[in-house]
Formats: structure tokens, C-alpha cells, sequence
């Protein structure tokens, strides 16, 4: 199952406002993004591709780190029993 679904299952939770669904959703896109931006710096040779790998990771971990900061100050957890109980079903099929 890929990430994309767990946010899914996660944020399809009543316990969550529109407001902490868009902090959740903000922190896994930045991760996403972070990933992407490396995987672009270990496969690229010109060096101004090279350049805004770096520029790209390092603006995809300020959003981490902005999104991260908003769900500590809202106090934003995800509940990992109810995701796991999730995933096991999601499984199934």
C-alpha cells in the first residue's frame, strides 16, 4: 500500500478538523517533496539541475519543518493503533 493511501485512511478519520487534516497533508507532501528533490539530485549530472535539487530539497524541508512546528503548537498526533487497524483491513483487498 503506498503512503498516498495511509494519508488517506488517516485523514478520513472524524477526529481531525479541516485544519489539522490540512497540517497533516502539508507535512506528508513536504516529505514527499524531499524525497523527490533527492532522488532528482542523485540523478542528474548537470550542474544547474544539480543546483536546483538542492534549492528544491531545501525549500521542501522549510514546509517540513513550518508543518511540523503547526501540528506540536496544535498538538496534532495521528493515532497509530487506528492506522494500523486500517492498513490491516485495507489489506484484505
Amino acid at each position: 500500500m503506498n503512503r498516498n493511501k495511509v494519508i488517506e485512511i488517516i485523514l478520513s478519520k472524524s477526529i481531525y478538523t479541516p485544519e489539522q487534516r490540512e497540517i497533516i497533508k502539508g507535512i506528508q507532501d513536504s516529505i514527499t517533496e524531499i524525497e523527490v528533490a533527492r532522488s532528482c539530485f542523485d540523478n542528474v549530472s548537470d550542474k544547474n539541475l544539480i543546483d536546483i535539487s538542492i534549492h528544491k530539497e531545501d525549500e521542501a524541508k522549510a514546509k517540513y519543518i513550518y508543518f511540523l512546528a503547526q501540528a506540536k503548537e496544535k498538538g496534532i498526533t495521528v493515532n497509530a493503533d487506528c492506522m494500523i487497524e486500517e492498513l490491516n483491513y485495507c489489506s484484505k483487498w
